[in-house]
């Protein structure tokens, strides 16, 4: 079991998805935490308050991939686009593999001018169109059933 070659324009429109949802949500934050932080009359802890909620973001943005996957094999963005991360089993994916493929996110992001450049090299050239977190942790994207 592979991923299939039509399910690569769902995946990037999935994570745009995703990214749109976990960017409002972080914006909100940063919103609050920053003004919290204005509230004090002082930049430093205005930037303080940034500061935290980009840590905040970046805890959010793992923990939203991590649970969804491990939860179900779908993200919002996932489900709505009906694709689903599995084994290359075919088993469902669990907390471990959603936790190892989504830690190597930061591998893929890796790109002097664009972002995600390993990413897409990887899902292109790889048989199963994987990015390294799938390689790493066994799994594909499918099409759900």
């Amino acid at each position: 079991m592979g991923t299939e070659g039509d399910v690569i324009g769902a995946r990037i429109l999935a994570y745009i998805v995703d990214t749109v949802v976990i960017g409002v949500v972080v914006f909100a934050l940063a919103l609050v935490f920053g003004l919290l932080g204005a509230g004090f009359g002082s930049r430093g802890v205005f930037g303080a308050g940034l500061l935290v909620a980009g840590l905040v973001g970046l805890l959010l943005q793992f923990g939203y991939f991590i649970y969804f996957e491990g939860k179900s094999g779908q993200t919002p963005g996932k489900r709505l686009l009906d694709i689903v991360v599995v084994h290359e089993d075919g088993s469902a994916c669990d907390y471990g593999s959603a936790t190892v493929r989504n830690l190597l996110r930061i591998v893929d992001q890796l790109g002097i001018v664009i972002p995600y450049l390993v990413a897409l090299i990887l899902i292109f050239l790889t048989d199963d169109n994987q990015r390294i977190g799938d390689i790493v942790a066994d799994t594909v994207v499918v099409k759900a059933e």
